[in-house]
C-alpha cells in the first residue's frame, strides 16, 4: 500500500497527478486501489534564488531499487517543471501498517 504524502504543492497539482495512478500502479507493481495520496499542506522555506522545492513522503512495503527510481522519474517529470526541485523519500513499512485490524507486510 504506497502512501504519497506531497509538500509544498497544491491539492489541484496533486488531484491532477492522481489522475495517473494507473500508470504509477504499472510502474510499482501495485493495485490502483492501494495507492493513496494525501497533501499535508507544509509550506517549504528556502534560500533566496533557490529552486522551489517540493518534498514527496512514500511509505510502502519494500520494493525494489528499480521501482524506486521509476516512481522518482514520474514524480519529477509531473512536478519538476516550472524551476521545481522534486525530493522524494522512501519509508518502508513493512510488518508497520495495519489496515482494518489486519497487519500488512
Amino acid at each position: 500500500m504506497p502512501i504519497l504524502k506531497f509538500n509544498g504543492t497544491t491539492e489541484e497539482k496533486v488531484k491532477e497527478y492522481s489522475k495517473k495512478i494507473n500508470e504509477i500502479a504499472e510502474l510499482i507493481v501495485s493495485k490502483p486501489e492501494a495507492i493513496l495520496m494525501m497533501v499535508n499542506n507544509s509550506n517549504i522555506f528556502v534560500a533566496e534564488n533557490t529552486n522551489k522545492r517540493i518534498y514527496v513522503e512514500v511509505d510502502w512495503l519494500k520494493r525494489s531499487e528499480e521501482s524506486r527510481v521509476l516512481l522518482v522519474e514520474h514524480l519529477t517529470n509531473f512536478f519538476g517543471n516550472e524551476g521545481f526541485n522534486v525530493s522524494v523519500k522512501f519509508t518502508e513499512i513493512n510488518n508497520d501498517l495495519y489496515v482494518n485490524n489486519e497487519k500488512r507486510g
